[in-house]
This record gives C-alpha cells, structure tokens and sequence, in this order.
C-alpha cells in the first residue's frame, strides 16, 4: 500500500466515486472541487494498493476564529475491509506531513461523536483534541451514514507535534456512547434522532459548565468519553 497526492482528473474521479461509495452519498464531491483543492493549496490524498483505491482525504486552507490558516480536513475515508489496517493513519500523517510544509497552524476536522470508531481513532490514536462543540452543523445529510439525523459534532484540532496537555481532575466524568448507532439510524430513527439530541444536551451542558473531553476509553460495554473539569496547558 502506498499514499500519493492525486492531481490528474480520472485519480480525482476515482475519488469522488470511493466517497459515494464509503459514504453511501447521491452527491460526493464533485471531481471539479476536488481538481480545485488538490491545485489550489489544498491536498487530496490516495492510498492504493494492487486493487487499486482504497483510502482517501481532502484538505483545504481554513481561517480559524483567531485569525491563524489551518488546514481543514474535510473527509478521511476508507474502504471497510482496509480499516484494520492503519490505512487512515498513514493518510492522516501525510496529511499532517503536508500541512507542516505548508506552514499550517495544526490540521481541524469535525466528526460524529456518537461514531465509536471515529472517537477512538481521532482522540486516542492520533491524539486530537476536542475544542468545540457543534450543533447540527451540517443540517441533515442524506446518506447511508447519517440517514437524516440531526449533525451534531465535535470540533477537534491536531498538531502532533504540539501536543494538547491537560492537567486530568482526580475525578473525571464519564459519557458513554450508545451501542451501534448505526444500525439504530437504520432501524430506528426516531429513536436514534431523540437519542443524540439528548446526548449532545448532556454533553453541551457539561461543556458549558466548564469540563473538557479528556481522552476515550474502552471496555467490554463499549467507547466512553473521560471528561476533566482543569485548565488546559497547550494548544492542538
């Protein structure tokens, strides 16, 4: 397996179809867009291997609120007989590799918190930080994925070589995910819909009173969020 910048039209076309396909989505983003950030200071990223596509990332130039350019990671997907295979850490390091060059800040991405995989790999493999919460940020998407449910996210920025520092209270609190989202997205909508805006509410309201994710854990019951109520002491 090897990770290129795709920059030729049929590598940006084969992009845009892998999305539809991970994602389950009528409107990937279109080969033209993605000819635009892969010329035009951003970066679109492939893995292959000797079938061909298997791995994928889009980054573009953002400006954050505090006036500092970072590199806006807009998706990272991977074929789901692949994701074992540290395929999407080796495409969000070369994402980094390239934001580093770039003079990028750190790289920022939003992601489903209700994703147990996604927590996992975003806080404890890569060691991203949350620094914001989200409300229905994208309104409702219709893919496989999201299925039209509300798009509450978390906001995370990472600088691998920044690492965020928290001082961990001595009693942390802790946020389970539910079980398979998925299936009750698909099973079950309304349920899954009422059960993730209660779950942002909980953790908005923590958020507010001032606690921070602190890091993922998991056991036999599944991903649960560690929050810390301290100051923090670096930046993402």
């Amino acid at each position: 397996m090897h990770i290129k910048k795709l920059l030729q039209i049929d590598e940006l076309e084969a992009a845009s179809r892998l999305e539809a396909e991970i994602w389950g989505a009528s409107d990937p983003t279109p080969r033209a867009l993605l000819a635009v950030f892969a010329h035009r200071g951003g970066v679109v990223l492939g893995a292959w291997d000797q079938e061909g596509l298997v791995g994928i990332s889009v980054g573009f130039p953002g400006l954050d609120g505090r006036g500092r350019t970072y590199l806006h990671s807009h998706l990272l997907g991977v074929k789901p007989a692949y994701r074992q295979k540290r395929v999407g850490e080796a495409l969000k390091r070369e994402q980094w590799r390239f934001a580093r060059e770039c003079g990028f800040a750190y790289i920022g991405w939003t992601y489903d918190p209700l994703m147990a995989g996604n927590a996992w790999f975003n806080l404890h493999v890569l060691g991203a930080r949350v620094d914001k919460l989200e409300e229905d940020v994208y309104g409702r998407l219709n893919d496989a994925l999201n299925r039209d449910q509300p798009t509450h996210r978390f906001w995370v920025v990472w600088n691998p070589e920044r690492p965020h520092l928290l001082r961990p209270s001595a009693v942390p609190r802790y946020l389970p995910i539910p079980g398979d989202m998925i299936a009750l997205r698909r099973d079950h909508p309304e349920t899954s819909r009422l059960l993730a805006d209660q779950w942002f509410s909980q953790a908005r309201q923590w958020w507010q009173a001032g606690w921070r994710v602190d890091g993922v854990e998991r056991d036999k019951a599944g991903v649960k969020y560690r929050w810390s109520k301290a100051e923090e002491g670096g930046e993402g």
